[in-house]
């Protein structure tokens, strides 16, 4: 990526890895990705924001230098620790060993692992400023958008947010500008929001007012093209994806597996029994998994059932491939129940139940299991284990 002047007072100074296929391993980059990085220079004072991946720290380093000597710069603000933004901070130092690392208190740590030697830290709050003269930052934390770490700074007389992984894409282009890109940005920012950002959706939804009284004209992210036309576009769409979908709703999807059809007429059952409770319910066979859809209920619901056979001692695979899915949006602090027919052994509820609680539900204490076919006694027991399920979720 070539050095390109954003503004009167910024360079954009990072990479391009147009031959990277996954990102953070799960995640597939059709189009490569860029580590964007910034200059930031008044007339007094000079700030780096971020660098970049480790293997392309030389690129980096030959960027920043084609704007001003290394040695001369006084601040590296770290917005975010994660390697493909801190590869390059040692590099850095060991080129100018006295400049100050401006980060959040949360980051503090995660940058002294990342150095493994003596530097000097700062660590800044919200509405923190910092004066280059002619030029000033003003620092928002926004954490766990995606790290517990992030934050983002507003370039206040050119009115450009450099907003760390907000806003970004993991796109590689030839122009440095989203309205010059070919590719669908729309779809590659949504991409991004869904793989990356989807599971802080509650902080994100709490963070983003902080952007509100900023007066952008141009949107610098960590990753793809920056946004100089209709700069918020994606700021509200980020404030519409991560709306809370079950506010206001008493619904209660029931997910479950079954190979003979016991443990779908105990998950009827239960949908019908806490329907008279006041519950909108929705009864949902997780075979064949529909990622999307199945995403889209459990951002919806107030709370969730799950039920599953018991197989070789396990919860049987489907259901753990939809488990895979609840890390993937916000769930935090959701109730959940757990049922499941079985043969000889009953463990897969339990592990279903073990998992929920790591994944940081709140889990009702007992599960329901019933063996084989259910007899008069455990439907009965069904029953009651739906009263009580319907006064836990509240």
């Amino acid at each position: 990526m070539s050095v390109q002047q954003i503004s009167p007072h910024a360079w954009s100074v990072g990479v391009k890895d147009p031959g990277l296929q996954y990102f953070d391993i799960v995640m597939r980059t059709e189009f490569g990705t860029t580590y964007n990085a910034y200059l930031v220079r008044g007339d007094e004072k000079t700030a780096l924001i971020d660098t970049v991946k480790a293997e392309f720290a030389q690129e980096y380093l030959d960027n920043v230098s084609r704007v001003v000597p290394i040695e001369s710069i006084d601040y590296l603000i770290s917005n975010h620790t994660e390697p493909d933004h801190s590869g390059a901070y040692l590099p850095v130092l060991e080129r100018n060993p006295g400049i100050e690392i401006i980060c959040s208190g949360a980051a503090v740590p995660f940058v002294k692992s990342v150095l493994n030697r003596e530097a000097k830290i700062t660590p800044v709050k919200d509405d923190f400023t910092l004066d280059l003269g002619g030029a000033t930052l003003v620092f928002k934390l926004t954490p766990y958008m995606h790290w517990p770490d992030t934050m983002m700074e507003f370039l206040v007389e050119d009115g450009v947010l450099f907003s760390c992984d907000g806003f970004a894409a993991h796109l590689c282009s030839d122009s440095l500008w989203a309205d010059e890109v070919p590719e669908d940005v729309d779809h590659e920012v949504w991409y991004y929001y869904d793989c990356i950002m989807r599971p802080f959706a509650g902080y994100i939804r709490r963070n983003l007012p902080k952007l509100d009284a900023f007066d952008i004209t141009m949107v610098a992210p960590s990753h793809g093209p920056l946004f100089r036309r209709a700069p918020r576009r994606y700021i509200e769409r980020y404030k519409e994806w991560t709306v809370d979908k079950a506010a206001g709703r008493r619904f209660v999807p029931v997910f479950y597996a079954s190979n003979y059809g016991n443990t779908e007429h105990l998950a009827t059952a239960l949908a019908d029994r806490l329907s008279h409770h006041g519950f909108q319910t929705e009864i949902v066979n997780v075979v064949p998994l529909q990622p999307d859809r199945f995403k889209e209920l459990l951002e919806q619901a107030q709370a969730i059932v799950i039920g599953t056979p018991t197989f070789n001692g396990d919860a049987v695979k489907p259901i753990w491939d939809f488990l895979n899915l609840i890390s993937t949006v916000y769930m935090i602090g959701k109730k959940a129940a757990v049922f499941g027919s079985h043969g000889w052994g009953g463990e897969g509820a339990k592990l279903v139940s073990q998992r929920l609680t790591g994944l940081k539900l709140k889990v009702f204490e007992t599960d329901l299991r019933a063996r084989l076919i259910p007899s008069d006694d455990e439907m009965s027991s069904a029953m009651t284990f739906a009263d009580q399920i319907a006064e836990f979720f509240g």
